[in-house]
């Protein structure tokens, strides 16, 4: 916290001698190694176009110095709410609090001011909160919404044996139709992020591994951006870059579907679009690739088709996940 309040301070002193020159402006940092002035963008009261920006900068550097001396917690929402008049849209002041998290060099669950959260939980799991309340999902063995401060949960218990992340809601909806917990031998916890997932979800699939040890495992579609977010999970948001630490799995094991599976699936498959492509480039482009996903994205390529997950929910319980994690048949 020190190192944060010192920051935001020093950054508020930079200003206000930037003020008495004349020259209200702040800089945002392009990325975690910005040394030289291209490597920053410019935001200034003086020039019209960046104005409101500039305003919601200063709005965000106030709240993020007023949690980190007082402590607590605000939401991009609850922010929104709080002045709407001011901040205009939640996308704003959600981008607001990103250039400020570039400016301090932290990620927003370090900031105080998190995203509501959207990521789901289930299974053989309780979180105990630090004010004393307990989160059991394993009572009724339906699905909790994560809270979105993934740091008031002081601590998790579980008995499960490992962790499975799916990408989509309706996958993850779909297995608890189909009593996945009945119907798999190992106890085990089920999470997704619907989609590319918050911090709150990256937190707690995290803290999963290295706090039960639990081996944890993701299902994603057989596409470019279905690979791109079990990245996300284990190396971390590229757009967050400069903060991941706590927020990334490492040992993630990606279970599927695979690129190379896709020619097994017969009609399960279909075309690559335009943006598909462009995106399997963009990912190719990465410099930290693993050699085996590297692999799976030059199938893509060369196949020019993609499968979603559905395409093998039929025998997913019975047949697909045991022998994946039974058999070591992941990357």
């Amino acid at each position: 916290m020190g190192e944060l309040v010192d920051n935001l301070e020093r950054i508020a002193v930079e200003l206000v001698a930037n003020l008495v020159k004349g020259n209200a402006t702040l800089r945002i940092p392009r990325n975690s190694s910005s040394k030289t002035p291209t490597d920053y963008r410019r935001v200034s009261y003086n020039n019209r176009r960046s104005r409101h920006s500039f305003c919601l900068l200063v709005y965000m550097l106030s709240r993020a110095h007023r949690l980190q001396v007082h402590g607590g917690s605000f939401t991009v929402r609850g922010l929104y709410y709080g002045d709407p008049l001011l901040i205009r849209s939640q996308s704003r002041i959600g981008q607001a609090r990103l250039d400020v998290c570039r400016m301090l060099n932290a990620s927003p669950l370090a900031l105080g001011v998190l995203a509501a959260s959207k990521g789901l939980i289930a299974g053989d799991v309780r979180l105990l909160m630090t004010n004393g309340d307990v989160l059991d999902s394993s009572l009724y063995s339906g699905a909790m919404t994560l809270p979105a401060d993934p740091e008031k949960v002081d601590r998790i218990e579980t008995l499960a044996d490992f962790v499975l992340v799916v990408e989509k809601e309706s996958v993850f909806e779909s297995l608890l139709s189909r009593n996945v917990f009945c119907n798999l031998e190992q106890r085990f916890i089920l999470v997704t992020g619907k989609g590319y997932p918050d911090c709150c979800t990256r937190r707690i699939v995290h803290r999963l591994s290295e706090e039960n040890l639990l081996p944890a495992y993701i299902l994603v579609d057989a596409d470019p951006f279905g690979i791109e977010i079990m990245l996300v999970y284990r190396q971390g948001s590229q757009a967050m870059s400069f903060s991941s630490q706590g927020l990334t799995t490492p040992s993630l094991r990606w279970i599927g579907l695979h690129p190379s599976e896709i020619p097994a699936l017969g009609t399960g498959a279909v075309a690559l679009g335009t943006g598909d492509n462009k995106k399997i480039n963009d990912l190719l482009a990465r410099n930290d690739l693993e050699p085996g996903v590297r692999q799976e994205l030059r199938m893509l390529q060369d196949v020019q088709l993609k499968a979603e997950i559905e395409s093998v929910i039929d025998f997913l319980t019975d047949d697909y996940i045991p022998n994946k994690i039974n058999r070591n048949l992941f990357l």
